[in-house]
């Protein structure tokens, strides 16, 4: 099993404000779309309800401390450590040695997860004004960046750990 997070942060890590995206870009979202569809995406429950819905073709987690938090068509866990337990059952079902459990956000959430991830899928969007969540500071001396493509709005990176 491989831990990646999917983050689309301004230059000081920005990733929201009032639980919301930032910035709204068409060509990152197609290729969030691209990265996610397929496998299994864990957020928070703000995360979860600042898109207001499950994402289609993908096994959704929502972590959350509230343990009557229930909707249709997601998996909704109180310990972020049970979802290490979901991603080796979904492994063990698929027959797969490679499965990717993508970590979409919120800040938090990141925080929790940055020490077991391999890979992150990062959009460095130009951006200046408010934020209240944020993406946490990466150690460069632990990553390296295997792709890095100027698109349309931002400029994409894959990291991979060292």
């Amino acid at each position: 099993m491989n831990v990646s997070m999917v983050v689309a942060h301004g230059p000081k890590g920005e990733i929201g404000l009032d639980n919301k995206l930032l910035w709204h870009i068409s060509e990152d979202l197609k290729n969030f779309k691209k990265i996610t569809t397929g496998k299994m995406i864990v957020m928070g429950r703000k995360t979860f309800e600042s898109i207001g819905k499950p994402l289609p073709n993908r096994s959704n987690v929502v972590i959350t401390r509230d343990e009557n938090f229930k909707t249709e068509g997601v998996i909704v866990v109180n310990d972020p450590m049970m979802v290490f337990d979901l991603a080796l059952e979904a492994e063990e079902d698929l027959g797969v040695d490679d499965f990717e459990m993508m970590v979409i956000g919120g800040g938090e959430i990141f925080n929790i997860f940055m020490p077991y991830t391999q890979k992150i899928y990062l959009s460095e969007v130009e951006y200046s004004g408010p934020a209240d969540a944020f993406f946490p500071p990466l150690d460069y001396e632990e990553w390296e960046v295997t792709s890095n493509e100027k698109m349309e709005g931002f400029t994409f990176k894959i990291l991979s750990r060292i």
